[in-house]
């Protein structure tokens, strides 16, 4: 797929001129990367997919031992709308971020050569890795990190919401990115299986 290809997958519910914006964007990447944060839900209460929150228990099995570190929301927007009321309790999914250098620091323990290393981080930055989402430092992150998307947790959503910090939103270009990188991640029609 090119980058003409993805303006009939543009989101509707966009006003014409927030549409073209957003192709324009999308056609600049990766140079425009730091546009993928907004400003309009920060200040509010209401939580979206892709927002950034501090305060999440996280753990890594198998160890049991939980800390609070900064997340990105996996769940839907409207799956975790309080206002969406449900027979059953519904659960936030979200996967912690991960500083840049820490993982840096972990290839090379692992003895990956410095050159091999840059061509990771370098692929990282373009969003080229399928399973990993860069989120470069902003004004509300104070460095850059990753989100691996298969270190994915998900706990009730009355606890999420309790306590929560959120530190980042992103703008329409930030979520349509997150949203490619997700559906790429997770549903790979080109998979080269013939299942019948």
């Amino acid at each position: 797929m090119n980058i003409e290809d993805l303006e009939i997958y543009l989101p509707k519910y966009l006003s014409d001129e927030k549409q073209r914006e957003l192709y324009s964007d999308l056609k600049d990447f990766p140079n425009n990367i730091n546009k993928i944060f907004g400003s309009k839900y920060l200040a509010t209460e209401e939580l979206l997919q892709s927002d950034i929150v501090e305060n999440i228990p996280y753990f890594n099995l198998p160890s049991t031992e939980s800390k609070l570190t900064k997340v990105i929301i996996i769940s839907n927007s409207c799956d975790i709308d309080p206002q969406n009321k449900r027979d059953l309790p519904p659960k936030v999914t979200y996967a912690p971020l991960i500083s840049l250098s820490k993982f840096i620091d972990l290839l090379k323990s692992k003895k990956i050569v410095e050159t091999r290393i840059e061509q990771i981080v370098n692929s990282i930055k373009k969003q080229e890795k399928t399973n990993i989402f860069f989120v470069p430092k902003s004004a509300n992150l104070n460095e850059d990190y990753i989100v691996l998307f298969e270190n994915m947790l998900s706990i009730d959503r009355d606890y999420f919401f309790e306590n929560h910090k959120k530190s980042a939103t992103f703008s329409n270009y930030g979520f349509y990115m997150f949203l490619l990188k997700l559906s790429i991640h997770f549903t790979r029609i080109q998979e080269k299986v013939d299942r019948e």
